[in-house]
């Protein structure tokens, strides 16, 4: 297994990750505050499949995380543009699907942020939105929920795997951004 682990985290670091770590499920952090963050603060909610309301809420999410014992936390330093997350998207379904392929049949990605793999999404002309609407998503393949939008507080879940994360104070700015991908 340690072969696979390190199989990953040099391809996570050849797609551009400047950090892997191995960590404990139990390191994840999720709260239902994360998830309000999204609906009353991001201009995205309801635009995007990866996100609210069309992904599953925190409880699901805690319950979901007690099927596996470990992730991996991937950390992408120096982001400066937010296009760069669709690279980022595609890297987390190829790692997902080299887990896979080895033998980690269960492994499952989170992205970070709202998803860039189109630049329109179909689910920003939905009236009412469902968890059924995400079935009409181009890339149901390989796009993923972003963290918070399951409700993984991803600032305690860094800190949690020993990063220091920091609020970036202005638009514009270079951040750092963090996925993660479940293994077993």
């Amino acid at each position: 297994m340690n072969e696979l682990y390190e199989k990953l985290e040099e391809m996570a670091i050849k797609g551009g990750a400047t950090s892997v770590k191995i960590i404990p499920v139990e390191d994840i952090s999720v709260n239902d505050w994360v998830r309000q963050k999204c609906e009353f603060g991001c201009t995205q909610y309801g635009k995007k499949y990866t996100c609210p309301p069309y992904v599953q809420p925190p409880d699901e999410t805690r319950k979901r995380l007690k099927e596996y014992k470990n992730a991996l936390i991937i950390k992408f330093d120096d982001i400066k543009d937010r296009m760069e997350w669709r690279g980022i998207q595609k890297l987390m379904a190829e790692l997902e699907r080299e887990a896979f392929l080895n033998g980690l049949y269960k492994a499952f990605a989170y992205g970070a942020g709202t998803c860039k793999l189109c630049d329109e999404c179909t689910a920003d002309q939905i009236q009412t939105p469902t968890l059924f609407d995400k079935r009409k998503c181009v890339y149901r393949r390989i796009a993923r929920p972003s963290m918070e939008g399951v409700g993984i507080d991803v600032y305690q879940t860094a800190k949690n795997a020993g990063y220091d994360l920091k609020v970036v104070p202005r638009e514009g700015m270079c951040f750092t951004s963090f996925c993660l991908l479940l293994l077993e």
